[in-house]
C-alpha cells in the first residue's frame, strides 16, 4: 500500500448509492496498483460523514505503478450509470471503476 495526495482530486464530486461524496484527494494505491482507495466525506447532519471509496481494475496486468506514483490524475467519468476515475501517465490510460464503498 502506497499513500499518495493527489491536489487535483481533493474536492471533485462522486454520486454514488444516491449519495453525494466529496474527496478529499488521499489515494491509498493497492494491490500493485490494481486497486484506489479514496478517501471522501458528505457535508451536513449526515450519519456516516466520512468513508473510503473503493476504484479497481477489471483487467488488471497493466496496473499504476505504485514505485512511481506521482500525481497522474486526469478526470472523473460517469457512463451507463458507472463512475470512474481516469489516470493517465506518460503513453498509457488506465479507468479504475468504483467497485465498493466502506464507512469510517
Amino acid at each position: 500500500m502506497v499513500e499518495s495526495h493527489w491536489a487535483e482530486l481533493g474536492d471533485r464530486e462522486v454520486r454514488y448509492r444516491d449519495r453525494t461524496w466529496t474527496l478529499t484527494g488521499t489515494v491509498d494505491v493497492r494491490n500493485r496498483g490494481e486497486l484506489l482507495a479514496v478517501e471522501a466525506r458528505q457535508e451536513g447532519d449526515v450519519r456516516h460523514p466520512k468513508a473510503t471509496l473503493y476504484f479497481g481494475l477489471d483487467d488488471a496486468p497493466d496496473s499504476l505503478n505504485p514505485g512511481s506514483l506521482g500525481e497522474h490524475f486526469d478526470s472523473l467519468e460517469r457512463t451507463r450509470g458507472r463512475q470512474h476515475l481516469v489516470v493517465k501517465t506518460e503513453g498509457r490510460t488506465y479507468r479504475y471503476e468504483l467497485e465498493r464503498l466502506e464507512y469510517e
